[in-house]
This record gives C-alpha cells, sequence and structure tokens, in this order.
C-alpha cells in the first residue's frame, strides 16, 4: 500500500507525489499487476487532483482574510530613514521579516525585540495604530549594507493562520547621499533682497537632514524659511535664507550644509556678484617725493561693481579749480606747486562717488617769510627769523659777520607745519649786522634783518598824557553836571536886588520910579512865607495889590516884594483906622511892573 506524504512546513502545505515510484514499480510487476497498479494510479490521480482542489480553497480563502498593501520596491537615502507603508485591516499585532530562503530573520518585532538581528536592532519601529490597520515599517539610519533587502509583514504572528505572507515582500534600494543644491541671484542690488535656497533629498519624511549656512556676516536682518515637497516616493526639503544685502558682500561666499545621521554633506560654494556705486575712491601716486615743479601721475581707484567708466578729475591751485574728464584711472599733472591739491570723482551704471583733496606733500627749497625782524630795546637784541620748508630746515645766525653765536645769546626755534621760526636774543649795539640763512636738502636761503630801535620811554609818556587827559575830561564833566543841576533848583537863603522899578498905569499912579532900598531879608533860615511857596497852591495875597502890579520874574523875590507891599498896604489901613478917619485910603494905582532882579 503506498501513501501520498504531506509535509507542513510554517504552515505552508506542500503535497509530494510519487509517480515516478509507481512507474516504476509498474516495470517491475507483470501485466496483471501492471492493470491493477494503473488502476489504482488512475484512482490515486484522481484523489491527488481533489487534495489540491482543497488546498486551493483553502489558501485563498486565507489570503482574502487578511488583504495586505504593500508597495514593490522602496528608494532609501544613505544616513536618512525610510518609510514601508503597509496598510491591512485592523489587528492587534505586526511583526517584520527580512526574506531569506531558510531562514525568517525578524526586523521588528515589539514584544520579543530581543530576537531581532543585530543589524536592525534600535533602528526599527512601526508608525500608526494597528486598531486603524496600519502597519508601516521605518527603518533609521539607512546603510549601504541595507540594499537589496527584501522585508514582509506577518498580520498577528500568534494565530494559527497559515498564509502565505512571504509572498508580498518589499525590496529596499538604498543610494548614496547627494549634497545640497544651493541656488540664488546672479546679481544683487546694494540694499535689494537677497534669496538663497538650500535644498536636499531625502527620504525620513518625518525627520529631514539638519541644514547649516555658511553666509556673510554683512547680511542684515535674515531669516530662514523651511517646506518639503515629495517627489518620485522620495521627499525634497528646501530651506530659504532671506536679507537685505549690502555692498560690503561683493566677492563674498555662501554655503549650505547638510548633517545625516553619520555623515555631512556639503553644497558648492555660491560667489555673490552685488551692484552698487562708488562708495570708497582714494587716490594713490606712482611716485614719491613730489618736488616743486616736477609732474606726478595720479592713480583714481574706486570700490564699486560694475568698474567705473569715466573719471573727473579736479585741480586746485590758489583757489582756483580745474576740471578734465577721463575715461582712464591714472592721470598725469604737470608743473606741480606746493599748494596743488586733486580730486577724482568716479562714475559708474550705478551712481557716482568722490575721493578727498590729495594734498600732494609737495617738497621745496626754504623760503624765509618777510615778518622776521630784528628789535633792539636798550642793549637787548632780539632777532626772529621764520622760514617755510619741506622738508623741514636748518636756521643758522651770522652776527657782525660771525657764524657762531656768544655766550651772552640764548637761542630756540618752534615747528608749525613747515614754517621754522628761529629766535635769538642777547647784548648787542645798534650798528649790529643780522644775517639768519636756512637750508635742506632742496637749497637754502639767507636774508639780512634790519634792526629797529625800540623807544619804551616815549610810550610810556604818552601813557601819562592820555592817562591825565582822561582825568581832565572827567573832571570837566562832573562840573558841568554840577551847575546845571544847581541852575534848575536855586539854593534857599540867597538875597535877591532890591531895586524895583515900577511903572505907573492909569490916572492914578505912582511916580515915574520908585526905589525901595529897605532890604528883603538874609535869613538864613527858611521863612515861613517860603514855605507856603512850596505848596502846590499859591498863598492867599491881596487882590488889590495883585490887581495893580504885574510881575515880570515870577519867582521867589517877586513874591516876597508883593508880600511886603501887602504888609505896608495892610499897616496904613491900620494906621487911618487909629486915627478915626472915616474915609477909607486910596487904591493903588493900577500900574504894570517891570522888575529886573539880579539874584
Amino acid at each position: 500500500m503506498y501513501r501520498i506524504y504531506t509535509r507542513q512546513n510554517h504552515h505552508n502545505l506542500t503535497v509530494v507525489t510519487l509517480l515516478q515510484l509507481f512507474q516504476e514499480l509498474g516495470f517491475q510487476m507483470g501485466r496483471t499487476e501492471r492493470y491493477t497498479a494503473t488502476t489504482f494510479f488512475m484512482g490515486t490521480a484522481r484523489l491527488l487532483k481533489l487534495l489540491r482542489l482543497l488546498t486551493g480553497i483553502s489558501v485563498l480563502q486565507q489570503v482574502r482574510g487578511w488583504d495586505i498593501t504593500v508597495p514593490k520596491t522602496v528608494t532609501a537615502v544613505e544616513g536618512s530613514c525610510v518609510v514601508v507603508p503597509c496598510h491591512t485591516k485592523p489587528h492587534s499585532r505586526v511583526k517584520w521579516y527580512q526574506y531569506h530562503a531558510t531562514k525568517y530573520p525578524v526586523v521588528y518585532d515589539r514584544a520579543q525585540p530581543h530576537k531581532v538581528e543585530h543589524q536592525f536592532k534600535g533602528r526599527t519601529s512601526v508608525v500608526g495604530k494597528a486598531a486603524d490597520g496600519n502597519c508601516t515599517l521605518v527603518i533609521n539610519d539607512v546603510r549601504r549594507t541595507d540594499n537589496n533587502i527584501q522585508v514582509y509583514a506577518w498580520i498577528n504572528p500568534d494565530s494559527s493562520s497559515t498564509q502565505k505572507f512571504h509572498l508580498q515582500t518589499v525590496t529596499i534600494s538604498v543610494i548614496e547621499g547627494k549634497a545640497p543644491i544651493i541656488s540664488l541671484q546672479e546679481q544683487i542690488m546694494d540694499g535689494d533682497i537677497l534669496q538663497a535656497n538650500c535644498s536636499i533629498i531625502h527620504s525620513c519624511p518625518s525627520s529631514p537632514p539638519s541644514l547649516h549656512w555658511s553666509k556673510s556676516q554683512f547680511l542684515k536682518n535674515s531669516t530662514i524659511m523651511a517646506f518639503s515637497q515629495e517627489m518620485q516616493g522620495q521627499w525634497l526639503y528646501t530651506e530659504t535664507l532671506q536679507g537685505r544685502a549690502t555692498y560690503e558682500m561683493h566677492h563674498s561666499n555662501i554655503t549650505c550644509s547638510a548633517q545625516f545621521s553619520r555623515f555631512t554633506k556639503k553644497s558648492r560654494l555660491k560667489t555673490l556678484n552685488m551692484l552698487y556705486k562708488p562708495v570708497t575712491v582714494t587716490l594713490k601716486l606712482a611716485k614719491k617725493p613730489v618736488t616743486e615743479g616736477s609732474s606726478v601721475t595720479v592713480e583714481c581707484a574706486a570700490n564699486c561693481n560694475p568698474p567705473p567708466h569715466t573719471y573727473t578729475w579736479l585741480r586746485r591751485e590758489m583757489g582756483q579749480i580745474t576740471k578734465i574728464t577721463s575715461t582712464l584711472s591714472r592721470k598725469p599733472f604737470i608743473n606741480i606747486t606746493r599748494d596743488t591739491f586733486i580730486l577724482c570723482i568716479a562714475h559708474n551704471d550705478i551712481g557716482e562717488g568722490q575721493s578727498d583733496w590729495l594734498d600732494l606733500d609737495v617738497q621745496y627749497a626754504p623760503v624765509i617769510l618777510p615778518k622776521s625782524y630784528c628789535h633792539l630795546t636798550g642793549e637787548v637784541l632780539k632777532c626772529v627769523c621764520q622760514v617755510q620748508a619741506h622738508p623741514d630746515a636748518l636756521i643758522h645766525w651770522t652776527i657782525d659777520g660771525n657764524d657762531t653765536l656768544p655766550s651772552s645769546f640764548s637761542a630756540f626755534s618752534t615747528n608749525q607745519t613747515h614754517v621754522l621760526s628761529g629766535v635769538i636774543s642777547g647784548p648787542a649795539q645798534s650798528h649790529s649786522d643780522v644775517f639768519c640763512t636756512a637750508n635742506n636738502t632742496l637749497g637754502n636761503s639767507t636774508k639780512r634783518l634790519s634792526v629797529n630801535l625800540s623807544d619804551t620811554s616815549s610810550l610810556s609818556t604818552w601813557l601819562i598824557v592820555l592817562i591825565i587827559l582822561g582825568l581832565v575830561v572827567l573832571f570837566g564833566c562832573t562840573i558841568l553836571i554840577f551847575r546845571k543841576y544847581s541852575r534848575d533848583r536855586p539854593a534857599p537863603g540867597s538875597v535877591c536886588n532890591d531895586t524895583i522899578l515900577l511903572r505907573p498905569q492909569g490916572r492914578q499912579g505912582l511916580p515915574d520910579s520908585v526905589q525901595l532900598q529897605s532890604p528883603i531879608y538874609n535869613s538864613p533860615q527858611r521863612s515861613e512865607i517860603e514855605d507856603s511857596q512850596s505848596s502846590p497852591r499859591r498863598p492867599e495875597s491881596n487882590p488889590e495889590v495883585e490887581g495893580g502890579v504885574s510881575d515880570v520874574y515870577d519867582n521867589d523875590c517877586v513874591t516876597e516884594i508883593r508880600l511886603i507891599r501887602a504888609q505896608q498896604l495892610h499897616d496904613k489901613e491900620t494906621a487911618h483906622l487909629r486915627e478915626g478917619q472915616k474915609q477909607p485910603p486910596a487904591k493903588a494905582a493900577n500900574c504894570n511892573m517891570d522888575v529886573y532882579l539880579n539874584c
């Protein structure tokens, strides 16, 4: 009796038929036995077909029970992570294996992590929720040794399922990580916004490589923005650097680098091309030193981009400016003097800029200035010699033909911007002959200094005279002020002239002239009548007297005369009353009174 052996290996049903064995046995049997064997073989074949049919139906039902969706291949970037998408029905557990012909290496097992292969330990994880049917595998720190491995998922490995999960494998293809790519504007105007992009390709959307910028320190107010984009199963991570560009960034380099798990990739250098007007313009001399009367070539150097296309040269001498336009950055100048100054203006397509005035530092022979002098004060001689020279000159003195100064003389000098002042002083006679000589590397100059006498006594005399004149003027002004004050307000106690001329008026009149010889008063004290005059209103008087006498000068003397006249009239009336006379005395005749007072 023959049996059909079946072998179940790891929930996989395999049927082994022994047709060849039956055929070999048929050749060894007789005809009758062959017929019997043939009949048995045919029955056995039918049985095998039935078993195959039943087995196929069972496997189909199992596969349809766990419909797993996985890709055939995924691309991983070395140093990044790789995501193996996996979706199925809600489940309780998933286990990932690496496909092998004879073994079952574990790639991921949360329940038994110690069984995970060494090369995958600490690098694998499953994201998502099993309740949602998410069985996605993530492998971190992808290595080159991970290239072309095949992995497959086993859903609920603790169950008695005999599904052939190894039939749905995913192949991981590892590629080398590339350097990031940097891009920016070809030309940037000074003050415009610089925008640079740094992009890197990776395969780990949850953890892209970190990007680092190497940029100019002159980039102001820079900001960085990041975004990711899926691209044919991989991811493109980009950071955008923005900031205000300045001319100092011209020809500076900018790079970016991507940091993976175990290495760093750097981008290529990008050189910035800034456009800006001439910001610094400097002048350079082709030769030094410059002597007076010679020629010189000046170079105009401008810091700008693009380079200057036109140069404007200005030459200033004695306050006059000459303008010259040229396309050359080098310009020769002739007949240079000590007060020659040069300036350059550079022009490009963006704008213009100018240099400072260039002092050529012209060298010249000594020149003794006209303000050099000698003064003799008493028997002391003082001489000053002022010399203009560049380079600085040395001064030598000659007195009365002697080149060596006497020991009784003192000498010193001061220097101020190419002007040297030499001073000597000592005892000498008025007829001394003094020479000043100055020399430097370019020449010398000699001048005779005339001796001027200085008379200090005459100066003192004039000073005294001026002081005396000032005192006299001050005293005279004081006297004038005092006299004016005295004239406006006469002093009390003055004596008036007692001669008064009265002229008659009307039919009853006095004699043509009446002289009162009696004195008025000479009291040194102010009288009571005088005090009444200082009052704002006039004192009361006799109307008859006032009607008959008019005053020429209304002053104290006239007033006193009026009072005395009124008193005399009063005394007469009193005398008539005592004598008993009834007829009143005759009134004073009305007359005009001319009073000539000499106070």
